[in-house]
Protein backbone atom coordinates (compact mmCIF):
# COMPACT_ATOMS: atom_id res chain seq x y z
CA UNK A 1 0.00 0.00 0.00
CA UNK A 2 2.67 2.29 0.82
CA UNK A 3 4.38 1.57 -2.79
CA UNK A 4 1.65 2.36 -4.10
CA UNK A 5 0.95 5.28 -3.01
CA UNK A 6 4.24 6.06 -3.46
CA UNK A 7 3.96 5.49 -6.94
CA UNK A 8 1.09 7.62 -7.39
CA UNK A 9 3.00 10.38 -5.90
CA UNK A 10 5.85 10.40 -8.13
CA UNK A 11 3.31 9.92 -11.11
CA UNK A 12 1.56 13.60 -10.12
CA UNK A 13 4.96 15.15 -9.78
CA UNK A 14 6.04 13.82 -13.55
CA UNK A 15 2.37 15.19 -14.75
CA UNK A 16 3.06 18.78 -13.21
CA UNK A 17 6.17 18.98 -14.35
CA UNK A 18 5.32 17.66 -17.44
CA UNK A 19 2.22 20.21 -17.96
CA UNK A 20 4.66 23.26 -16.65
CA UNK A 21 7.18 22.42 -19.23
CA UNK A 22 4.42 21.85 -22.03
CA UNK A 23 3.29 25.73 -20.73
CA UNK A 24 6.39 27.23 -21.17
CA UNK A 25 6.69 26.18 -24.71
CA UNK A 26 3.46 27.77 -25.69
CA UNK A 27 3.98 31.29 -27.09
CA UNK A 28 2.43 34.30 -25.43
CA UNK A 29 1.54 37.50 -27.57
CA UNK A 30 0.74 40.69 -25.87
CA UNK A 31 -1.14 43.42 -27.17
CA UNK A 32 -2.85 46.65 -25.56
CA UNK A 33 -6.56 47.60 -25.12
CA UNK A 34 -8.08 49.01 -27.63
CA UNK A 35 -5.40 48.82 -29.75
CA UNK A 36 -5.60 48.12 -34.15
CA UNK A 37 -6.71 44.60 -35.29
CA UNK A 38 -4.50 41.73 -33.91
CA UNK A 39 -3.38 38.90 -36.52
CA UNK A 40 -3.41 35.35 -34.73
CA UNK A 41 -0.91 33.14 -36.08
CA UNK A 42 -1.90 30.78 -38.89
CA UNK A 43 -2.10 31.07 -42.45
CA UNK A 44 -4.85 29.32 -44.04
CA UNK A 45 -3.74 29.60 -46.98
CA UNK A 46 -1.35 26.86 -46.99
CA UNK A 47 -3.66 23.94 -45.11
CA UNK A 48 -7.02 22.65 -46.85
CA UNK A 49 -8.64 23.05 -43.89
CA UNK A 50 -7.86 25.63 -41.18
CA UNK A 51 -9.74 26.17 -37.65
CA UNK A 52 -9.25 28.81 -35.47
CA UNK A 53 -10.20 27.91 -31.80
CA UNK A 54 -10.62 29.34 -28.18
CA UNK A 55 -10.50 27.25 -25.70
CA UNK A 56 -11.00 29.26 -22.53
CA UNK A 57 -13.41 30.70 -20.88
CA UNK A 58 -15.69 28.05 -23.37
CA UNK A 59 -14.09 25.20 -25.64
CA UNK A 60 -15.28 27.36 -29.01
CA UNK A 61 -14.46 27.75 -33.19
CA UNK A 62 -14.03 31.20 -34.04
CA UNK A 63 -13.06 30.69 -37.93
CA UNK A 64 -12.64 27.71 -40.72
CA UNK A 65 -11.02 28.03 -43.85
CA UNK A 66 -11.73 25.72 -46.67
CA UNK A 67 -11.76 25.50 -50.08
CA UNK A 68 -10.17 28.89 -50.62
CA UNK A 69 -12.72 30.66 -48.14
CA UNK A 70 -12.37 31.67 -44.76
CA UNK A 71 -15.80 31.98 -42.44
CA UNK A 72 -16.79 33.68 -38.83
CA UNK A 73 -18.86 31.13 -36.92
CA UNK A 74 -21.84 32.63 -35.62
CA UNK A 75 -21.58 34.55 -32.46
CA UNK A 76 -18.42 35.95 -33.25
CA UNK A 77 -18.81 38.54 -36.27
CA UNK A 78 -18.55 41.36 -34.24
CA UNK A 79 -15.04 40.70 -32.61
CA UNK A 80 -13.39 38.88 -35.82
CA UNK A 81 -13.03 39.24 -39.26
CA UNK A 82 -11.00 37.11 -41.79
CA UNK A 83 -8.31 38.87 -44.18
CA UNK A 84 -6.08 37.31 -46.48
CA UNK A 85 -6.88 33.44 -45.20
CA UNK A 86 -5.38 35.20 -41.56
CA UNK A 87 -7.92 35.65 -38.61
CA UNK A 88 -8.13 38.84 -36.97
CA UNK A 89 -8.84 40.29 -33.79
CA UNK A 90 -11.01 43.58 -33.45
CA UNK A 91 -9.96 46.41 -30.82
CA UNK A 92 -8.48 43.96 -28.21
CA UNK A 93 -10.29 43.92 -24.97
CA UNK A 94 -9.22 42.28 -21.83
CA UNK A 95 -11.94 39.58 -21.93
CA UNK A 96 -10.03 38.43 -24.79
CA UNK A 97 -6.94 37.21 -22.96
CA UNK A 98 -6.25 33.42 -22.71
CA UNK A 99 -5.46 30.26 -24.24
CA UNK A 100 -6.01 30.01 -28.63
CA UNK A 101 -5.49 27.13 -31.26
CA UNK A 102 -4.55 27.06 -34.95
CA UNK A 103 -5.02 23.86 -36.26
CA UNK A 104 -3.64 22.87 -40.08
CA UNK A 105 -4.58 19.54 -41.72
CA UNK A 106 -5.14 18.55 -38.23
CA UNK A 107 -1.53 19.85 -36.33
CA UNK A 108 -2.09 21.79 -33.32
CA UNK A 109 -0.32 25.45 -32.66
CA UNK A 110 -0.74 26.94 -29.45
CA UNK A 111 -0.82 30.57 -28.65
CA UNK A 112 -1.44 32.83 -25.18
CA UNK A 113 -2.42 36.09 -25.57
CA UNK A 114 -2.41 38.50 -22.91
CA UNK A 115 -3.92 41.92 -23.58
CA UNK A 116 -2.70 44.35 -21.16
CA UNK A 117 -3.30 48.30 -19.94
CA UNK A 118 -0.32 50.33 -20.78
CA UNK A 119 1.03 53.27 -18.91
CA UNK A 120 1.64 56.34 -21.56
CA UNK A 121 5.46 57.94 -21.38
CA UNK A 122 7.04 60.05 -22.71
CA UNK A 123 10.76 61.15 -22.76
CA UNK A 124 13.32 63.19 -25.06
CA UNK A 125 16.13 61.90 -27.00
CA UNK A 126 19.49 61.13 -24.75
CA UNK A 127 17.77 61.70 -21.23
CA UNK A 128 17.36 58.96 -18.47
CA UNK A 129 13.95 57.39 -17.68
CA UNK A 130 12.90 54.89 -14.70
CA UNK A 131 9.78 52.51 -15.57
CA UNK A 132 8.47 51.47 -12.12
CA UNK A 133 7.80 47.67 -11.11
CA UNK A 134 7.08 46.21 -8.37
CA UNK A 135 6.99 42.85 -6.96
CA UNK A 136 7.52 40.68 -3.54
CA UNK A 137 9.19 37.62 -2.95
CA UNK A 138 10.09 36.17 -6.29
CA UNK A 139 13.26 34.78 -7.98
CA UNK A 140 13.94 36.97 -10.98
CA UNK A 141 12.70 39.49 -13.10
CA UNK A 142 12.47 40.04 -16.70
CA UNK A 143 12.19 43.22 -18.64
CA UNK A 144 10.91 43.09 -22.29
CA UNK A 145 10.80 45.38 -25.26
CA UNK A 146 8.84 43.93 -27.95
CA UNK A 147 9.12 40.58 -27.06
CA UNK A 148 13.06 40.77 -26.64
CA UNK A 149 14.80 41.03 -23.75
CA UNK A 150 15.69 44.12 -21.76
CA UNK A 151 17.28 42.86 -18.87
CA UNK A 152 17.42 39.66 -17.08
CA UNK A 153 18.50 39.67 -13.51
CA UNK A 154 18.42 36.18 -11.42
CA UNK A 155 18.29 35.23 -7.67
CA UNK A 156 22.16 35.01 -7.67
CA UNK A 157 22.52 38.55 -8.83
CA UNK A 158 23.59 37.91 -12.70
CA UNK A 159 22.46 40.68 -14.63
CA UNK A 160 22.06 39.39 -18.12
CA UNK A 161 21.45 43.12 -20.29
CA UNK A 162 19.58 42.67 -23.86
CA UNK A 163 21.84 43.13 -27.02
CA UNK A 164 21.78 46.95 -27.53
CA UNK A 165 21.16 47.68 -23.85
CA UNK A 166 24.74 46.72 -22.20
CA UNK A 167 25.84 49.57 -20.19
CA UNK A 168 22.40 51.44 -20.50
CA UNK A 169 19.91 49.71 -18.20
CA UNK A 170 20.22 49.03 -14.09
CA UNK A 171 17.86 47.84 -11.17
CA UNK A 172 18.00 49.15 -7.62
CA UNK A 173 20.63 47.07 -5.28
CA UNK A 174 19.26 44.23 -3.47
CA UNK A 175 16.02 44.54 -6.15
CA UNK A 176 14.47 41.57 -5.50
CA UNK A 177 14.79 41.85 -1.67
CA UNK A 178 13.50 45.43 -1.73
CA UNK A 179 10.31 44.16 -4.22
CA UNK A 180 11.53 47.28 -6.68
CA UNK A 181 11.96 46.41 -9.73
CA UNK A 182 12.29 49.04 -11.55
CA UNK A 183 14.39 49.36 -14.84
CA UNK A 184 16.33 52.43 -15.51
CA UNK A 185 17.47 53.48 -19.18
CA UNK A 186 20.28 55.77 -19.92
CA UNK A 187 20.91 57.76 -22.89
CA UNK A 188 17.26 57.12 -24.46
CA UNK A 189 17.57 56.50 -27.97
CA UNK A 190 14.42 56.72 -30.77
CA UNK A 191 15.04 52.59 -31.17
CA UNK A 192 13.88 52.48 -27.78
CA UNK A 193 10.31 53.37 -28.22
CA UNK A 194 7.45 50.72 -27.46
CA UNK A 195 6.01 48.50 -25.66
CA UNK A 196 7.86 47.12 -21.85
CA UNK A 197 6.76 44.27 -19.96
CA UNK A 198 7.97 43.77 -15.82
CA UNK A 199 7.81 39.92 -16.08
CA UNK A 200 9.13 37.85 -13.09
CA UNK A 201 9.64 33.78 -12.09
CA UNK A 202 10.45 33.24 -15.84
CA UNK A 203 7.82 35.34 -16.97
CA UNK A 204 5.04 33.37 -15.63
CA UNK A 205 4.05 36.53 -13.88
CA UNK A 206 3.51 40.06 -14.17
CA UNK A 207 4.88 42.66 -11.78
CA UNK A 208 2.68 46.21 -11.02
CA UNK A 209 2.88 47.80 -13.19
CA UNK A 210 4.00 45.60 -15.84
CA UNK A 211 3.08 47.47 -19.18
CA UNK A 212 4.65 50.69 -20.68
CA UNK A 213 4.61 52.67 -23.86
CA UNK A 214 7.15 54.58 -24.57
CA UNK A 215 7.19 57.78 -26.59
CA UNK A 216 10.75 59.44 -27.53
CA UNK A 217 10.66 62.65 -29.06
CA UNK A 218 13.49 63.83 -30.96
CA UNK A 219 16.25 65.90 -28.87
CA UNK A 220 16.62 69.55 -29.61
CA UNK A 221 19.09 70.42 -31.11
CA UNK A 222 21.92 73.03 -28.55
CA UNK A 223 23.61 76.13 -29.47
CA UNK A 224 26.73 74.22 -30.70
CA UNK A 225 25.36 71.47 -32.99
CA UNK A 226 22.13 73.14 -34.96
CA UNK A 227 21.38 72.75 -38.21
CA UNK A 228 21.37 75.41 -40.68
CA UNK A 229 18.03 75.93 -40.89
CA UNK A 230 17.97 76.05 -36.87
CA UNK A 231 20.78 78.72 -37.28
CA UNK A 232 18.64 80.92 -39.50
CA UNK A 233 16.02 80.85 -37.37
CA UNK A 234 17.52 81.72 -34.69
CA UNK A 235 18.98 84.84 -35.91
CA UNK A 236 15.96 86.09 -37.69
CA UNK A 237 14.27 85.51 -34.07
CA UNK A 238 17.37 87.59 -32.69
CA UNK A 239 17.05 90.40 -35.52
CA UNK A 240 13.51 91.16 -34.56
CA UNK A 241 14.06 91.09 -31.14
CA UNK A 242 16.48 93.34 -31.27
CA UNK A 243 14.57 95.53 -33.72
CA UNK A 244 12.07 95.63 -31.30
CA UNK A 245 14.19 96.43 -28.27
CA UNK A 246 15.23 99.50 -30.33
CA UNK A 247 11.96 100.58 -31.22
CA UNK A 248 10.75 100.43 -27.86
CA UNK A 249 13.51 102.74 -26.65
CA UNK A 250 12.93 105.35 -29.26
CA UNK A 251 9.38 105.13 -28.61
CA UNK A 252 10.06 106.15 -24.77
CA UNK A 253 12.67 108.79 -25.68
CA UNK A 254 9.83 110.56 -28.22
CA UNK A 255 7.55 110.37 -25.68
CA UNK A 256 9.59 112.02 -22.76
CA UNK A 257 10.80 114.74 -25.42
CA UNK A 258 7.15 115.35 -26.10
CA UNK A 259 6.13 115.16 -22.39
CA UNK A 260 8.37 117.79 -22.26
CA UNK A 261 7.66 120.36 -25.01
CA UNK A 262 4.12 120.40 -23.38
CA UNK A 263 5.29 120.72 -20.00
CA UNK A 264 7.01 124.04 -21.22
CA UNK A 265 4.40 125.10 -23.76
CA UNK A 266 1.70 124.77 -20.59
CA UNK A 267 4.64 126.82 -18.42
CA UNK A 268 4.92 129.41 -21.16
CA UNK A 269 1.15 129.87 -21.23
CA UNK A 270 0.08 130.05 -17.78
CA UNK A 271 2.99 132.30 -16.05
CA UNK A 272 1.30 134.28 -13.41
CA UNK A 273 1.91 138.36 -13.24
CA UNK A 274 4.30 139.54 -10.71
CA UNK A 275 1.78 142.12 -8.75
CA UNK A 276 2.29 145.07 -10.30
CA UNK A 277 0.33 146.73 -13.18
CA UNK A 278 1.44 148.18 -16.21
CA UNK A 279 2.28 152.01 -15.98
CA UNK A 280 0.01 154.26 -17.57
CA UNK A 281 2.05 157.00 -19.78
CA UNK A 282 2.05 160.17 -17.79
CA UNK A 283 0.54 163.46 -19.73
CA UNK A 284 3.28 166.17 -19.42
CA UNK A 285 1.97 169.81 -19.25
CA UNK A 286 4.39 172.26 -20.93
CA UNK A 287 4.94 176.22 -20.46
CA UNK A 288 6.57 178.49 -21.61
CA UNK A 289 8.49 180.57 -19.80
CA UNK A 290 9.15 184.79 -19.45
CA UNK A 291 12.07 184.09 -21.78
CA UNK A 292 10.35 182.07 -24.48
CA UNK A 293 11.71 178.88 -23.45
CA UNK A 294 9.47 175.74 -22.55
CA UNK A 295 9.19 174.47 -19.31
CA UNK A 296 9.22 170.73 -19.89
CA UNK A 297 8.21 168.80 -16.83
CA UNK A 298 9.20 165.49 -17.08
CA UNK A 299 10.82 164.19 -14.62
CA UNK A 300 8.04 163.82 -12.05
CA UNK A 301 5.38 161.24 -12.76
CA UNK A 302 2.08 161.84 -11.90
CA UNK A 303 1.00 160.61 -9.04
CA UNK A 304 -2.14 159.43 -9.68
CA UNK A 305 -5.10 158.60 -12.58
CA UNK A 306 -7.11 162.00 -11.90
CA UNK A 307 -3.46 163.76 -12.74
CA UNK A 308 -3.08 162.12 -15.67
CA UNK A 309 -6.34 163.30 -17.02
CA UNK A 310 -6.19 166.78 -16.28
CA UNK A 311 -4.82 169.04 -19.33
CA UNK A 312 -3.19 172.42 -18.11
CA UNK A 313 -3.79 175.02 -20.86
CA UNK A 314 -0.55 176.57 -22.12
CA UNK A 315 -0.59 180.20 -22.62
CA UNK A 316 1.74 182.49 -24.76
CA UNK A 317 2.93 185.90 -24.04
CA UNK A 318 3.46 187.88 -26.22
CA UNK A 319 6.71 189.85 -26.08
CA UNK A 320 4.75 193.32 -27.30
CA UNK A 321 2.11 193.09 -25.07
CA UNK A 322 -0.01 191.52 -23.28
CA UNK A 323 -2.82 189.84 -25.35
CA UNK A 324 -4.35 186.83 -25.12
CA UNK A 325 -2.83 184.24 -27.74
CA UNK A 326 -4.96 182.40 -30.22
CA UNK A 327 -2.93 179.37 -29.75
CA UNK A 328 -4.68 176.33 -28.68
CA UNK A 329 -3.68 174.17 -25.87
CA UNK A 330 -2.06 170.72 -26.68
Amino acid sequence: MKNTLKLAFLLMIFVVNLYEAFSQGIKTDFVLVNTPPYTFLGNGSSCERAEWRKSFPTDATIATYQNKICQIEKGFHEEYICKENHLLLNSPKYTDSGPYEFFCNGVKKALKLDVLYAVKVYMAEMHNITLDCYAANVNDVTWLHKDEIVLHYKKDGTIIPGKGYERRVSLEKNCLKTGNLSLTITEVRKTDAGLYLCLTDDETTKGYPHTYLLHVNEKRSSPGNQTDSNSNEAQTLSFYKTLAIVFGIFSCILILVVVILLYKLYCLTSKPSNGQSTPATASYHVQKSDDGTIDNDNTTSPKNESQLMVNHPVQESDTTGNKSSTTKPF
